[in-house]
């Protein structure tokens, strides 16, 4: 995969969004833990899907540079990229990037601690549109790509991956300049986040 520039602001600009959607307005209503996937409803009313095999929200409160190994990152990009000197703390949460400024890729993880309701946060954005976008569970834990906009035609996508009913992270992407228009660049964020997740899983 020839991935994942032009992502600047935008990546923690996301994570924000759903933060100031969530608390605005409505009541918040509370995702019940549980084994099942049968949905619950977010603040919303929108149906939220529930994470049958939760992992401890802990995994996400670490250094989210330490979500992706060397070698996962090698497998990304074609040149090898830089990375953010260290994590960056967005009053959202906790983000760390790479990129290959020749080709114009970035990937990113945002551990995202202002989502206290995991992908419930992340449903109630559609309250003021959008772009969203449920898609194929990673690992067996639910997906959906969003975003104020479908930016989808320039190369990005960010996807919120839920690990408990309480607790969701982000991968985000940006693929190479010259490969914008060969693909959906939601796949490669989604491939981010299925690396970031067997990264977490393994440190459970």
């Amino acid at each position: 995969m020839a991935l994942v520039s032009r992502f600047g602001g935008g990546v923690t600009g996301l994570a924000l969004l759903s933060v100031l959607v969530a608390c605005s307005g409505t009541t918040a209503g509370t995702a019940t833990p549980g084994p099942s996937s049968a949905p619950v409803t977010s603040s919303s009313g929108f149906p939220v899907p529930t994470v049958a095999n939760p992992l401890p929200a802990s995994l996400i409160q670490g250094d989210p540079c330490k979500a992706l190994t060397d070698a996962q990152i090698g497998g990304l990009f074609t040149n090898t990229p830089t990375r953010s000197p260290a994590a960056k703390d967005t009053g959202v949460a906790k983000s760390c990037s790479w990129g290959d400024d020749d080709r114009g890729s970035i990937a990113g993880i945002q551990f995202v601690y202002a989502w206290k309701r995991g992908l419930a946060d992340v449903y109630a954005t559609q309250e003021r549109g959008g772009f969203f976008k449920v898609l194929a569970p990673v690992q067996g834990y639910p997906v959906v790509a969003y975003g104020p906009s479908d930016d989808r035609s320039r190369g990005r996508c960010s996807v919120a991956v839920g690990i408990s009913d309480n607790a969701a992270f982000e991968a985000d992407a940006t693929v190479a300049r010259s490969e914008v228009s060969k693909g959906d660049p939601c796949d490669d964020a989604r491939k981010i986040a299925d690396l970031a997740l067997t990264t977490l899983k393994g440190s459970a």
